[in-house]
């Protein structure tokens, strides 16, 4: 069954790795149903447990779930297909909107409680390990924070899920209940909690800048609060939270935001990972296991291997209306989308016609001078993201390791100025206007109302994590996603974008949630009669 299946791979694949100082240790090698009562006796041991629990975090983007990411952002006004293949065309238009049974998104909760099994198992024989408690500490305020921010990512997704802070030894005890949303929600801020009790300070010596530190747990819990706050009309307990948890990150002085945009990623900047502005990224490695897809699935897929660092399949992309409009107000984020490449471009998809050479884009007719096309022989219209992209790597190792973020200092800033508008018309102007700022942008005026501040402040959001995963979510909790979706997908529609030739199909309102995967709800007893209802379009 795919409960057990899931379930018991946290305890029936302990990793072992080679050491754990470095951003290239979070492989593991499977060993067959070891048991985690036998198995965790020294400090090392818990350690790869930890490393592994790292590892099941991480697949909730990568490898063959890379394609969650791509699904979340076609959902939105961000993202265009550029490829039939996984169907991206039919995700931007919201063809799946109550199945249980396609597509990475469904993939999440499968992979989210593998991560959740491991962090329970590290939490579980932790304290029976003989090391210092200061060793202890971190390894639970890791674990922590792992689960608690995993708990999050099902929770948005889904709604309340079934709660386990107990490690599987064996098939008893897999048929979980499903627990509600408010209970979700305590047990993420609870994890979150003890997480930043636990945690160091970034910078403390002996402590790995990747991991997570106290920062990350303060930040999540931010912007836990505040998707709660605004989930619930602005629940003004929850935005005083919100405010609170982030401005310790602010007074922490630890964090700031990075010069230039484009210098928090690895394409634009090779000292970009774990950089100041970083408070949790994804960490990847030019060695077997540890490459980054995203480069890999989100790319051109003709282009000239030299240039652009690695094979690549074309996916999706970028919104051309998207990058026009970041152009035409200025926004110097636009320069983190790929907008010139060298590959094989031509008149038409025709071999003979194919030539390599230099490819623009035009930000007027939203196309490739000279045209680009993928191996089946469409158009593409979009343009693409370099944060996922690494140039640097020797392209024959066919393994890209640029980092992906998690959480950012300028979404720290975003978070707390929307809090503090919204607690008081006006507060948090400052904050918005670093980032602002950054981007090349006017300061907003004192004086400025508060609807337009809040207004600002998504759109700052769009801009500024474009293909980060973050979008979907802000759009949804401020009631945005179903009209920013029908414009793209009424715009493309009249442009005759390649693979958009169709108008929305639903329009998801603020109570949006996904179906529970089906194989997951049918094998878990428990969760019986629990499956979300149907959504119905606004």
């Amino acid at each position: 069954m795919k409960a057990i299946k899931f379930l018991m791979a946290g305890i029936a694949m302990m990793s072992v790795a080679a050491g754990f100082t470095s951003c290239s240790d979070l492989d593991e090698k499977p060993y067959t149903f070891i048991d985690p009562n036998s198995y965790y006796k020294t400090e090392a041991e818990v350690q790869t447990g930890l490393t592994g629990t790292y590892n099941r975090f991480r697949r909730l983007y990568s490898g063959n779930n890379a394609l969650y990411l791509a699904e979340i952002e076609m959902l939105t006004e961000q993202g265009w297909p550029t490829y039939p293949k996984d169907k991206m065309n039919e995700f931007s238009q919201w063809s799946y909107a109550n199945d249980a049974s396609v597509g990475g998104v469904m993939k999440v909760w499968g992979y989210a409680y593998e991560c959740i099994n491991r962090a329970n198992v590290v939490l579980g024989r932790v304290d029976g390990v003989s090391m210092s408690d200061q060793s202890k500490n971190w390894i639970k305020g890791q674990a922590l924070f792992l689960r608690g921010y995993t708990y999050f990512h099902l929770l948005r997704l889904f709604g309340g899920v079934p709660i386990t802070t107990k490690y599987t030894n064996g098939i008893d005890g897999l048929d979980i209940p499903r627990s509600s949303v408010e209970e979700t929600y305590n047990r993420v801020i609870e994890d979150l909690k003890q997480a930043e009790a636990l945690l160091p300070t970034r910078g403390t010596s002996g402590y790995d800048v990747w991991r997570v530190s106290q920062g990350a747990a303060q930040a999540a819990l931010g912007e836990v609060y505040l998707y709660r706050a605004t989930m619930n009309d602005n629940n003004v307990e929850d935005l005083k939270l919100s405010k609170e948890y982030s401005e310790k990150v602010i007074k922490s002085q630890v964090y700031d935001l990075m010069p230039e945009f484009t210098d928090n990623f690895y394409w634009f900047n090779e000292n970009a990972k774990n950089c100041k502005e970083s408070l949790f990224e994804l960490q990847y490695s030019a060695q077997a296991g540890q490459s980054n897809p995203m480069h890999i699935r989100f790319g051109l897929g003709r282009t000239n291997n030299a240039y652009m660092g690695c094979y690549q399949y074309a996916r999706f992309g970028v919104s051309g209306l998207l990058y026009r409009e970041m152009v035409q107000n200025g926004d110097k984020r636009a320069n983190a989308l790929l907008s010139y490449f060298e590959g094989l471009c031509g008149a038409s998809s025709n071999k003979t016609d194919l030539k390599n050479q230099p490819c623009q884009y035009n930000v007027n007719t939203l196309c490739w001078e000279p045209k680009a096309w993928n191996d089946k022989g469409g158009e593409m219209n979009a343009v693409f993201n370099c944060k996922y992209f690494d140039n640097r790597t020797d392209y024959n190792l066919q393994m890209p390791c640029a980092n992906f973020p998690i959480l950012r200092y300028s979404e720290v800033l975003l978070n707390y100025a929307e809090a503090a508008n919204l607690l008081n018309a006006g507060d948090g102007l400052y904050e918005l206007n670093r980032v602002r700022q950054r981007a090349g942008l006017a300061e907003l005026p004192q004086g400025t109302s508060q609807a337009d501040i809040d207004n600002d402040i998504l759109n700052q959001r769009r801009y500024e994590f474009v293909g980060e995963g973050k979008v979907f979510f802000d759009e949804l909790r401020k009631d945005k996603l179903a009209d920013f979706a029908e414009e793209k997908c009424r715009l493309t529609k009249q442009l005759g974008i390649t693979y958009m030739n169709a108008e929305i199909v639903f329009k998801p309102k603020k109570t949006y949630l996904f179906k529970i995967p089906k194989g997951d709800l049918e094998s878990n007893k428990a969760l019986k009669d629990a499956q979300n209802p149907d959504n119905v379009s606004k």
